[in-house]
Order: C-alpha cells, then structure tokens, then sequence
C-alpha cells in the first residue's frame, strides 16, 4: 500500500455528508465475494482489500471454503439434489407418465354420454347402452343413475395434465402394480443415495477442515444443566465417567469446561442506564435553552434517580465478581475433548434416532432412566457439537426456560394463525367452485382457479417466512447456528403444509356428503380443477417463481435506483451509503429450506403427477446457478458458516422417502388396487419407516466406520495457539484472563524473553463485561465473526503503518506457526482476514499488547461509529504525526 492510500484510511470520515461514491464504490468491491489478488489498495473504512478477482462460475465448490464449510457444502448437497431427482426422472417419472398415457382410462372430451350429461342434463338420460356410459359406470363404480348424475362433472376427464397423472389408469390393476414396484425400487434407491450424500459431504468438511480448524471441532455443548448448582469439577467428572460407561475401549480426556455464566441482569442493567444516560443529556440540554420550563425539570431529576439506583445495582453485582463470589451458573456448558476421535465418538454415541428420543421421554415421564442418556444430579441433559464460539448469545445463555418456551409458543400461535389464514382462503375459493360456478366453469376457468389457489398459498409463504424470521429474533436462541436452524426447519416444514396438505385437507373438506372417504377422495383428487391439478400447479409456482424473484430481487433493484442519487443527498452519510452500496445478504437457512421443501414437494407428489418430477428437476436447477451468481457477482460476503445446519438439514431430508411412501399407499388404496400392490405398498411404507428406528445416519457409520475412524487425529494441546478464538476468550466473565493466559503461552512457543505482568481477575472480568455490553447482541443478523473483525481493524491498520516504516517486504514461511506477510491464503475463517497471522506476528510484548488494548478499546469506534475517525492510542497517534511530517 502506498503512504497516502494509507494515510487516507486513517482519515476515513464515516459522517461525511453529502457521500463520495467513489468511496461507496470502492467499499461495494470490497465486499464482494472474490479472491484478493497482489494488491495494496483497500477501502477506507473496513480495510478489506479492493482488488480482488472475481471467481469462475464453473469454479470448483471447494475453492469457496474461504467463506466456511456452510457454503461448499450448501453446493453440493444442492447439486447431489438435483442428480437425485435427474436420475428419479429417469428410473421412476418417465416410465410412468408412459404408463399413464398408454392406460387411458380417463374419458374423452368428446365421449357422447358425458356430452349429453353437459348439454341435456342426466336424469332423463339414464340409463344409457352404449360403451361411453358404461366406462363413466366403471369410473364411478356405481350403476345408479342417480348417483351417475350427481358426479359426471367430477370424471376423469383427458386432458394433457390427466392423462400425465395416476387418475388414467385407475382401471389397470397390472399397470398399477408396476408402478407399486417402480416406488419400492425408488425408496431402497433413495435410503442409498442420502447414506452416499451424508458420506460425500463428510468428505467436504473435511477438506475444509484441514485448512478451517476451530475450537468446535473439540467441543460440545450441553443442555438443560442445573442452574446454579454445579461446579466445573463436578461436571468434569460426571462427564469423563459417562463417557467410560458408553465406550469403556477408548479413553476420553476433557482439557477444559468454560461454564456459561448468567449476566442477563447486568447486561439489561447497563444497557439501560446507558438508554438513559443519553435520555438525561438531551433532556439537561432542552432544559438548558428553556429553563422556564419546569416540567423538564422534574423529569430531569426522575432521571437522575433512576440512574442512580441501577448505578447501585450494577455495584452490587461488580462486588460479587471482584469477590469471585458471582458464580450464577446457567444450564449451558461447553467442553472440550483432547482429540477430534473423542468428541465424533461422543456425538455418535449420543445422537438418538426418533423411537429412542421417543422411549427416553417416556422413561423420563415415569421417573425411569435410560441406560444411553447422560444424568446430572438427576437432570437428563443433551449433548451436541459446539457451534463456533463467536457464534454463541452469551447474554441468552441465562434466560429461563419458561421465557423461552412462552416465546416459542407465541411463534407457533402466529404461525398458526397464517396457516389458518391461507385454509379460509382457500377452503372459500373451493367452496364458491363447488357450490356457484361447477356448472358453467369450462376448462380454461378452473385451471385459472387452480393457478389462483398456487399464488394465494405462495402469498401466504412469504408471510410464514417474514413472521418466522422475525419472531426468531425473540425466542432468545443460545446460538446463531441453532437460531438459523430452528428457522429452517420450520420454514421447510410449515410452507410445505401450507402447500400440500393443506389442498388436500380443503378438497377432501369441499367435497361433502358423497359416499364414504375412498369416494370423496377419489372424486378430490381427479376431477378438474381437483387436487392432481392444484398440486401439480403448486409444484410449478415453488420450483419456478422462487428461483426467478430470487434473481429480479426488487429490494436490491430499489437500491440500485437510490444508489444513483447518493452524492445529491445530503441526509446520508458516507457510513449509510457504503451500506446502501453493500450487496443483499446470504441467507442460508431460506436456502436450505428451500431445496429441502423442493426435495419433499417432488417425492410427495410424484406417485399422483410424476411430471413434478422434471418440474422440480428444472427449478432446482435454475435455483442451484441463480444463488451461485448472486453469491460471486451481487451478494456481500457471508460471515463464516460452519456445518451445523447442513447437518440439521440432512436430517430432515432423511424423512423424504416416508412422503412417497405414503402418497402411493394412500391413492393406491383410493382406487382399490389388488392384493399384491397392497402388499408391495406396505413392506415399501415399512422400508421407508425404519428411518424412525434405524436412520441413515447410522447406517453411514456402519458402512463407512473405516473412514471415519481414519479422520486426522489431532490433539487439542498441540493446535490450540493457532485458534483466533476459544469459548473461554469470548465469555464475558473469563475472556480477559483467558486472553491474558493465551498471550503468556504464545510467548513461550516464541522463546520470548519478557516480563509478564498480569492483571487481578476483577478489573479484566469487569472490563470484559463491560465491552459485551458496549458490543451489544440485540442485532442477530450481524455475525460474531464480523464483530471480531471490526475489532481487529485497527490493529491491522497499525500493522500496515509499521510495515511502511520498515519497508520491508516479508516472505511466507512454511512453517505454519511463522508467518511473516499480510499475503491472503484461499482459505481463511473471515474472508480477507487472516487472524491466525495477526496474532502470530508481533516482535516484542509491548508491541503486541499495545495492540490488543487498540482491538479491545476499538468496539464503540468500529462498531458503533460515533466519531470521524479512529482513535488510536497516544503513542501511535505520534508515530503517526511525525511520519506524515516527514511527508510533507
């Protein structure tokens, strides 16, 4: 970087109004997605390099490891999708939409009965000799004339969609047992390509992990701990003897517990005397030009006493801490394993499929404990793997549970209520067909109701998606990673009711009194205008309309339009307008909902219209290349995603054969197929079900126990310097003796000759706890890594200055422990930032602690913003001065 492109950085003046574009500009290519090449150009106000290469959109996924696992293994589960539903196209759909078209069972348009029944009515038409009444007899199976004529218009009528579907060839016992067949060839075939997806994204992850290893990868977290009435030791304990009892052949060495503390309390408290505090300035300066005022007054001294009294909280709480008294433990812990092999044993040994969480419940209800869970005094508490610890609500840690269940209740009820919404509307819609418009409606009419009912029901997911989102913010998730999972899972699961359960529930309703529930549903599904029709067009609303409006997204294209007036408006500040220039955001918990309901609408509806299957074959497609291009040409850098929520996801895919298993046993049934399609239908809804007793995941371990036992053994002790962050370093109540323990280590690996003065565990603790709450976590959507690397902008700023003084060009060491350039690797935990070498280059102790003071006393400048320009410390400031005097 040359002296005044450096220089201009430091004078980066966020309030600046009216905005330069070309800063903006400059930031938009900042923080694009791409591959920083040779360059010392970068943005002026968050230091990321400008210069960089855009990446191919026929890049290899794993050269997107850089971002984190999430994104490569959101890729390839996307493209592994699209081969499965290919290949279902080929060795289930087309055979059968052959068989449909050659069984013609529904009756012609032109079949003179039907004609007759339309234009003269039935009643004095009845009964008739000839072959066309006799095939209507058939598919009514009912000789009666007047039953004849209180459903000819709810026939199977031949028409490009019908003749496409199962309802032409209700007839043909053969052709159906074929397809009963064609489904249990689908469901064994399906149960063997998620096993070989679980084991292709294993192998991605671990790619990725050989150049991304985090203190995750040693960690677990538990659940449901007794607050306030455990210790570390006893934890630790009680831990290491569970683990013995499970797996007595291999040996579990916990290296540390770091114990999520309640400061819920202090945190509310400071945040609010500093709402308050900002309140009595503006008020005391009102009252200063108005003092006639006397009301102002009063409430300027109400004020003060409030401040006042959360003053002597907040005291009182600090005593507790400088006492070390403070030892309000929640239910949440995290512990780390000495290996890698000890925690995957661990989460293996652990993870329960349905019918065992199922027992376990049971058991738990009758005071009964199961030999595979881990009991804590008594409390039956959960074990995952740890999310990132920068992906972790501290603050959150220490809500009750009865706050959080209420929270997600309220969820649920507005979910509900939307639901509800979307039946009364559609349930109206079916009702005003049936009741007013079934005798003048021609085709082209109930077709555009059928494409009415698929936009309402697109409507009214995107209402579940906003509602969902939102109230996710205030269900006080002790992660990101669980709050972006809890999202999608109920996004996948409601919008999927909302689009197919939800149809059938209103036609099977909308028919009335006609005979027994195999007729109702018989009459629902192949009349025009039925449920083979509405799904069918619901499948082409979600697989076409998604992908398309993801592209002509018209929030961004109205930022595009404000975008060119930046410079005339004198309301925005340069910090505003860099944002406006900021592309959209990567959401992938809507993404991975998305192609997991995608994944369940094709399944579900393919025994009934197996053209959903090349329907959803294009649109996952279209989706896969739109999101690739958003993702390398519009979209900002997303901030680090880990694996947490393919895992989560994988999961709920597992369940897919159940839905395709189950709709050929129900429309089988409908039409009374024989005994042997019975039979098939059963053992193929068997098959499927094991998933509930045996899941795939399971069988993945059986079948790949080699290569997973062959994963790279890495000891905790010997990588844990390398981390840019541990759980005990982001903890408020342990982070700066953390910290300050993880400094004298590092400079013991650097035979570092210094005196290391310590400071007492009440100040740090106090100022740690302080800083969280300057820090804030009230805006969910903004990472914790991106926090860390707002925090580290000054220091690598001074870095920079420090290597224009020594004009010096460093070299990269192959050592991986010395490294000696600000040169980007491809894989990095935050994109452009490589803290990994923030931490390890420093040539003395009073150099890397004067740093670490800027990263800790640069949270209010970096992240909030308040003044021009940062502040760095006075000694720096000097250096500074004097080197731009001897430019000048």
């Amino acid at each position: 970087m040359n002296q005044s492109q450096f220089l201009q950085t430091l004078s980066f003046d966020p309030l600046r109004s009216p905005p330069l574009r070309e800063i903006a500009q400059r930031h938009q290519r900042a923080t694009m997605c791409g591959l920083l090449i040779e360059s010392n150009d970068y943005c002026q106000c968050c230091g990321l390099g400008i210069h960089t290469h855009p990446i191919s959109l026929k890049a290899n996924i794993i050269n997107l490891a850089f971002l984190g696992q999430g994104i490569p293994l959101f890729y390839n589960i996307t493209f592994l999708l699209i081969l499965l539903t290919f290949i279902l196209l080929l060795i289930f759909g087309l055979p059968t939409i052959i068989f449909n078209f050659l069984a013609e069972n529904c009756i012609e348009q032109t079949n003179q009965a039907y004609n007759i029944f339309i234009t003269q009515g039935c009643s004095k038409n009845c009964p008739q000799e000839h072959d066309d009444f006799k095939l209507i007899q058939q598919l009514i199976s009912n000789s009666d004339c007047t039953v004849i004529c209180q459903h000819y218009q709810e026939l199977c009528v031949a028409t490009l969609l019908s003749e496409m579907s199962f309802t032409n060839k209700q007839l043909d016992d053969d052709l159906k047992i074929i397809q009963s067949f064609f489904v249990f060839g689908s469901v064994i075939f399906i149960k063997i390509y998620l096993v070989l997806i679980r084991e292709k994204q294993r192998i991605i992850e671990t790619e990725c992990d050989q150049e991304l290893i985090s203190p995750s990868d040693f960690t677990v977290m538990l659940n449901h701990l007794p607050e306030e009435d455990y210790n570390e030791k006893e934890l630790a304990t009680a831990i290491e003897q569970y683990c013995q009892k499970i797996d007595s052949s291999n040996k579990y060495e916990v290296i540390k517990i770091n114990i999520a503390y309640d400061i819920k309390s202090f945190v509310l408290k400071s945040r609010e005397k500093i709402k308050l505090e900002k309140t009595l300035a503006r008020e005391q300066k009102y009252y200063i030009k108005n003092q006639k005022y006397k009301r102002n007054k009063q409430e300027i001294e109400k004020i003060k006493l409030m401040v006042e009294q959360l003053k002597k909280e907040l005291a009182n709480i600090e005593i507790e801490i400088e006492n070390g008294s403070y030892r309000k433990t929640t239910s949440v812990a995290f512990i780390t394993f000495q290996t890698k092999q000890q925690l995957q044993k661990l989460i293996q040994q652990t993870k329960l499929s349905y019918w065992e969480q199922l027992l376990m419940q049971v058991k738990r209800l009758i005071q009964n404990k199961d030999k595979r869970g881990f009991y804590f005094k008594d409390n039956l508490i959960s074990i995952c793997r740890a999310p990132e610890p920068d992906d972790i609500f501290w603050e959150n840690c220490g809500i009750e549970n009865s706050i959080k269940i209420k929270r997600k209740f309220i969820s649920w009820i507005v979910v509900f209520v939307l639901l509800g919404i979307s039946f009364a509307t559609l349930y109206g819609l079916e009702y005003l067909q049936n009741q007013y418009l079934s005798n003048d409606l021609d085709f082209i009419t109930k077709t555009s109701l059928s494409l009415l009912k698929s936009l309402i029901i697109t409507i009214v997911d995107a209402l579940i998606y906003y509602f969902i989102t939102l109230l996710a913010n205030h269900e006080r998730h002790v992660t990101k990673t669980h709050q972006d999972t809890s999202v999608a899972q109920k996004l996948c699961c409601v919008q999927f009711i909302n689009s197919c359960f939800l149809l059938l529930l209103i036609h099977l309703i909308g028919v009335g009194q006609r005979g027994d529930f195999k007729e109702k549903s018989k009459y629902a599904i192949q009349k025009q205008g039925g449920i083979a029709n509405d799904l069918l067009f619901v499948c082409c609303m979600n697989a076409l309309f998604t992908p398309i409006t993801a592209f002509f997204n018209p929030i961004y294209f109205i930022k595009k339009l404000q975008q060119i007036f930046i410079e005339s408006n004198k309301n925005l500040t340069q910090l505003e307008a860099n944002k406006l220039f900021e592309g959209p955001q990567v959401l992938l918990y809507d993404q991975y909902a998305f192609i997991c309901k995608t994944t369940w609408i094709t399944l579900f509806l393919a025994p009934l219209t197996p053209i959903c299957i090349f329907v959803n074959w294009i649109g996952l497609s279209m989706y896969y290349w739109i999101q690739k291009y958003l993702l390398l040409r519009r979209n900002s850098k997303p901030p680090f995603q880990s694996s947490h929520l393919d895992r989560e996801m994988l999961t709920l895919l597992d369940l897919s054969p159940l839905l395709l298993a189950g709709m050929q046993y129900w429309i089988d049934d409908i039409y009374d197929s024989n005994y042997l399609s019975h039979s098939i239908n059963i053992v193929t809804l068997v098959i499927a079900g094991l998933e509930l007793v045996f899941p795939s995941y399971r069988i993945h371990q059986v079948l790949y126990r080699k290569q997973l036992e062959d994963m790279e053994n890495q000891r905790y002790i010997d990588v844990h310097l390398r981390f840019t962050t541990d759980y005990d370093r982001t903890n408020p109540l342990t982070s700066e003796q953390a910290t300050q323990e993880f400094m004298k280590k590092k400079f013991e690996q650097f035979n570092k000759s210094i005196t290391y003065m310590r400071n007492s565990r009440k100040h740090s603790t106090k100022r740690s706890l302080r800083e969280y709450v300057q820090k804030g976590i009230q805006s969910v959507n903004k990472s914790r890594i991106q926090i860390l690397k707002r925090k580290l902008q000054t220091a690598y700023k001074l870095k920079m200055f420090q290597n224009i003084q020594q004009e010096t060009n460093y070299k990269e060491s192959d050592h991986e422990d010395s490294i000696h350039t600000f040169n980007f690797p491809v894989y990095q935990r935050v994109p452009q930032y490589n803290f990994q070498r923030v931490i390890n280059q420093f040539p003395n102790y009073s150099q890397y602690n004067s740093d670490l003071t800027n990263r800790s006393n640069s949270i209010s400048s970096t992240i909030q913003l308040n003044t021009s320009k940062y502040q760095l410390t006075t000694k720096r400031n000097s250096q500074i001065q004097s080197f731009r005097a001897q430019l000048q």
